[in-house]
């Protein structure tokens, strides 16, 4: 199986580096939208079977413009962002960020998702489609939360659990392979 991941194209609150989660008001800006005409390009040259997206509206609309083979999308809700509870909107200077992102503290913020659990409902997303589509080449469209927890699913949780290490820049495109064992 081979997964395609994208992060969705840019939002206002992306271009100011405030907290971004699970809120359906962030739509692309100008500038995301064209990330994604330009994303289309690298994914039209890629051989994929479907598309699982995130149901929120940033992610739907980067999937809307780069599917430009018109294959089937799937909405999932596990691989929406992180839930950031309190701190969705603000800056990100406004309270410890590195933390936020760190797997081995348990940073708690009224209304987070804790990171453990976070990272987990992902990791079986993936667990689950492994299983169920194993022979398949399938384009996800979702978060950088999400990016950065299939990159420790497939590279491990870094030493220093920093998880920001497998961040993904807007509309960028990283390739996985798995073996499946049927």
């Amino acid at each position: 199986m081979e997964l395609y991941v994208i992060r969705h194209g840019q939002t206002a609150t992306n271009a100011c580096k405030g907290m971004v989660g699970r809120k359906q008001i962030y739509s692309l800006t100008k500038k995301g939208e064209e990330q994604a005409i330009n994303a289309r390009n690298e994914v039209s040259r890629i051989d994929y079977d479907f598309v699982i997206c995130s149901p929120l509206e940033r992610a739907k609309r980067t999937c809307d413009l780069v599917n430009v083979k018109g294959k089937e999308v799937i909405e999932d809700k596990r691989i929406m962002e992180r839930d950031c509870g309190e701190m969705e909107g603000k800056p990100k200077e406004s309270f410890d960020y590195p933390h936020y992102w760190n797997y081995n503290y348990d940073f708690d913020i009224n209304g987070m998702t804790p990171i453990k659990e976070f990272v987990n409902e992902v990791w079986e997303f993936i667990d689950d489609i492994k299983q169920t589509y194993p022979n398949s080449k399938i384009l996800v469209v979702t978060h950088n939360g999400v990016c950065r927890a299939i990159g420790a699913y497939f590279n491990g949780i870094p030493k220093d659990g920093n998880l920001s290490v497998y961040a993904h820049d807007n509309c960028e495109i990283k390739r996985y392979s798995i073996i499946v064992n049927n």
